[in-house]
């Protein structure tokens, strides 16, 4: 009989789902776990294939050592030894070596010259034991003349110390398959970070329905033709084991596959002519070296490029998640766990929001009837998540037209993201937390829109508008020139000098004796600096001349630094109002009107006002009294 809890979600144990992730977790526990795509692997599959490798240790080299041995035991010959006969045209290359100089030329080729007897040497190269030929030119590395990614560092270390096993390894398949298990076809635009999803590397040559829209994206998004990318042909790997095990699916299988079915988290890197695989330690997920054997290169390029469904593809992911590390993969914690739960129930509680699985994001219709897309995510400025607009795209129609047409579609739902920055508040909440508070800001997205521009102009540019009298017209699109106009930086400048500080001012002359005024340092998230303790007025000084003209303010009101009272409460600069300061207030305007006189200057040439500044501020003190309107509360 089964049990409530077997029906409980695997992740959040809260709703019922069949034991497997409910719609809330398998849209972001990925991207908590730091594991993107692929389902962790249960306790089942980890149990198994680390008794596969004899219940190794964290210790990377013993791992190495049992990983290589089963590779060899499980898959004794993945890339067969073919040896081909070769006629050179003027006589045989030397056997492939670098020294010390050659890779540190190779290394920093772009910012030095290499000289031109080591460049003559490298472009000449050299044949490995299998008579496999290996140039470099121009920056690039040639395998039997076609460009190859070659981890050079690491092939040389296998040539020195282990020239037996060299001789029966194919180095042509090998280093070839390496290219392409390195090579990464990312399914987010350009910007996305090391995590975001790719395309099983071996869809280059065995998917060609996913290869030829990939292609597609990525014309039209460098909007030239000419750049079409080049990729390998089947041909190319005949022999591996890896596309035996492709064939053996059958072509009507792989021609049935999306995108969705091949993406996969990163695997193998090469960088600076080294190979490393990408697995989780105890401290996070970090890139360590192959073992530079070409059994273990071969046994994990294999495992790389098998289809998903695959054993040895599983024992990669089980590889890379669980084997390096001796605490278990938890996908999310309490806290996550909670934010999870406020992103149920805000998508549940309301009918404009919806998860939608297929294509991993949430989609909000906000009260202005526009709709966008949040996807979990790196997106631009280091946030969590990316937002789109969706706009009125009748989106249901996508079935339509040819293979372009869609494209060119999908590719505006990508260009139409609207760049919201994480406050340093929201960047303190969890994901889940994070992704709801953003969904609720956009259910209500024309009220949100007054505090994030970005949004504003969305709405501005898409939403849709009906025919309106003559008259509204015009006082919309007045209205929309004093957005504008707030957000002019000259303009800013003006309202300060002539309508800020004069406000501010008023403040400190009309508070009663004894009052009192704190007055920090400059705070980098926006909060004010400037507080009192028997008004809700509050101020932010932006800069060094902001100090100094409120320092001349406080002075000319009669407001005098409280020390005992700054010791009592353990911060520094608190002010008391022990008199109301001079009648004539003339000479102190002018002097703070002289301070405040360039920031008016428009390019240094031009005042963006006629009237000196001084005839917009109090030249008479008023005693103490009543603040004025728009006063008593936060002065912009």
């Amino acid at each position: 009989m089964t049990s409530r809890e077997d029906l409980l979600c695997e992740c959040c144990k809260e709703v019922e789902c069949d034991g497997k992730m409910c719609d809330t977790c398998r849209l972001i526990a990925p991207h908590i776990a730091g594991q993107l795509t692929g389902v962790i692997q249960d306790e089942d599959v980890i149990s198994s294939f680390r008794q596969e490798l004899q219940n190794p240790t964290s210790n990377i080299q013993q791992i190495w050592r049992r990983l290589r041995a089963f590779g060899s035991k499980n898959n004794p010959e993945p890339f067969p030894c073919l040896k081909e006969e070769s006629e050179w045209t003027f006589g045989e290359p030397p056997r492939w070596e670098l020294s010390d100089e050659e890779m540190e030329a190779i290394l920093h080729w772009r910012t030095h010259r290499i000289e031109d007897s080591v460049s003559r040497r490298l472009a000449r190269g050299g044949i490995l034991p299998d008579g496999t030929h290996v140039s470099f030119a121009a920056g690039t590395f040639f395998v039997d003349g076609h460009p190859c990614r070659v981890p050079y560092r690491g092939l040389n270390k296998i040539l020195s110390r282990h020239p037996r096993i060299s001789v029966r390894t194919q180095w042509k398949q090998l280093l070839r398959s390496i290219d392409l298990a390195a090579t990464q076809m990312r399914m987010q635009p350009r910007g996305g970070g090391p995590d975001s999803p790719i395309l099983h590397p071996a869809s280059q040559v065995v998917a060609f329905n996913v290869v030829d829209e990939f292609m597609m994206m990525e014309m039209l998004r460098r909007r030239s033709p000419g750049l079409r990318p080049r990729y390998p042909m089947k041909s190319t790997f005949r022999g591996t084991e890896w596309l035996s095990r492709w064939d053996s699916i059958g072509n009507k299988a792989t021609r049935r596959m999306g995108a969705e079915d091949l993406k996969v988290p990163v695997a193998i890197v090469e960088r600076s002519g080294k190979l490393f695989l990408r697995v989780r330690r105890d401290t996070g997920w970090k890139r360590i070296e192959l073992e530079s054997d070409p059994r273990t290169w071969e046994t994990v390029v294999t495992w790389v490029l098998s289809p998903i469904d695959h054993e040895d593809n599983k024992r990669l992911r089980t590889l890379q998640q669980h084997i390096f590390a001796e605490t278990r993969m938890n996908s999310v914690r309490g806290s996550d766990i909670n934010g999870m739960r406020f992103l149920r129930e805000v998508i549940e509680n309301n009918e404009r929001a919806s998860l939608d699985l297929e294509s991993d994001r949430i989609v909000v219709q906000g009260t202005s009837g526009l709709r966008y897309a949040i996807q979990p995510g790196k997106g631009g400025h280091n946030t969590r998540f990316v937002v789109r607009g969706l706009g009125n795209r009748d989106t249901s129609q996508a079935h339509l037209g040819n293979g372009w047409a869609r494209m060119r579609q999908r590719m505006a739902f990508h260009n139409d993201s609207i760049c919201i920055v994480e406050t340093p508040q929201l960047r303190r909440l969890v994901l889940g937390d994070a992704l709801g508070s953003i969904t609720l800001s956009l259910l209500d997205d024309m009220v949100s829109q007054r505090h994030i521009n970005t949004l504003s102009q969305h709405i501005r540019r898409n939403r849709p508008r009906d025919p309106i009298h003559p008259e509204v017209q015009m006082h919309n699109r007045a209205m929309e020139l004093r957005q504008l106009l707030r957000a002019n930086t000259v303009e800013q400048e003006r309202r300060r000098v002539t309508e800020s500080f004069p406000r501010l001012f008023s403040v400190l002359l009309r508070l009663p004796l004894g009052s009192r005024l704190t007055f920090t340092a400059m705070n980098r998230d926006g909060m004010p600096n400037v507080t009192f303790d028997d008004c809700e007025t509050t101020f932010s000084t932006r800069n060094i001349t902001d100090r100094l003209v409120l320092y001349r303010m406080l002075d000319a009101a009669g407001w005098t630094r409280d020390r005992d009272e700054e010791n009592v409460r353990g911060v520094t600069r608190i002010y008391i109002r022990l008199g109301t300061g001079e009648r004539e207030l003339g000479g102190a305007v002018e002097e703070i009107s002289e301070m405040l006189e360039p920031r008016l200057m428009a390019n240094g040439r031009v005042r963006v006002i006629v009237d000196p500044i001084w005839v917009y501020w109090e030249r008479m003190n008023p005693g103490i009294g009543h603040l004025l309107p728009g006063t008593d509360e936060h002065i912009t």
